[in-house]
């Protein structure tokens, strides 16, 4: 039977469902991991399973599936995952690694951001896109290289757009004034930390590394990507 696991918001009623429906819970190698909450337990999720196909389920207090007063139901949902009524859509992540050093090296779904360390002080830095100088000495509160599927998230909020191909880059409150960019899957995107503190961030990540004077942080596709399940007749994320 296929292995499964769960991670987010009230994860023993799902893992109860899910042994009903004929699944074994196994939290060290599962074949398949559910992500039940919000859009930071889809992001938790693909950090403790990187790369595990991946179902998402979106928990309301306003059940769209179910009667008013009652549980949710799940039975439609795993019966299709059981029964592999379903496609894996891949998606890009992007990579940050400081000075070349990959044990100074954070992986995203969303985004690498680049972000004062200190709310109350601006950072100062260069950007440029495959070594082509595109941003000098820009005085601000950082910059974010975003994915397709983070494109809705931070960097939407920060440039009103969203992408479907490509990397995207966005300068959050700046002092000039200088347009967000696109790039292709292949580019490299480097960013010269001139004054911080800053730090350097992967998505909802708690891990994050401190940036010096100096720093050199180079942004690209990574080689790992996202496995995300779409069940058919579903949205991609499954809402309750």
């Amino acid at each position: 039977m296929e292995k499964i696991a769960v991670v987010g918001f009230d994860k023993g009623i799902v893992e109860r469902e899910l042994r009903k429906s004929g699944f074994v819970i196994n939290r060290f190698e599962p074949d398949v991991v559910v992500s039940f909450g919000g859009d930071g337990s889809a992001l938790m999720t693909e950090q403790l399973y990187p790369g595990v196909p991946r179902l998402t389920i979106k928990h309301s207090k306003v059940c769209e599936r179910c009667a008013v007063g009652k549980a949710h139901d799940f039975s439609k949902i795993f019966h299709k995952l059981k029964n592999k009524r379903y496609k894996i859509v891949k998606e890009i992540k992007v990579e940050g690694v400081v000075n070349g050093d990959k044990e100074k090296r954070l992986v995203g779904l969303n985004e690498i951001n680049i972000a004062h360390a200190v709310p109350t002080k601006a950072i100062r830095f260069d950007v440029s896109i495959n070594d082509k100088l595109i941003a000098a000495d820009l005085i601000g509160d950082g910059v974010i290289v975003a994915t397709p599927y983070g494109s809705s998230a931070y960097f939407r909020t920060i440039t009103g757009r969203r992408f479907s191909k490509g990397i995207g880059v966005a300068f959050n409150n700046v002092n000039k004034k200088i347009k967000y960019r696109f790039a292709s899957e292949s580019a490299k995107v480097k960013i010269k930390l001139n004054r911080g503190p800053a730090l350097m961030c992967a998505d909802n990540n708690t891990t994050m590394i401190p940036l010096r004077n100096g720093d050199v942080i180079t942004v690209k596709k990574s080689a790992a990507m996202a496995r995300i399940i779409e069940l058919t007749g579903e949205k991609r994320k499954i809402k309750l």
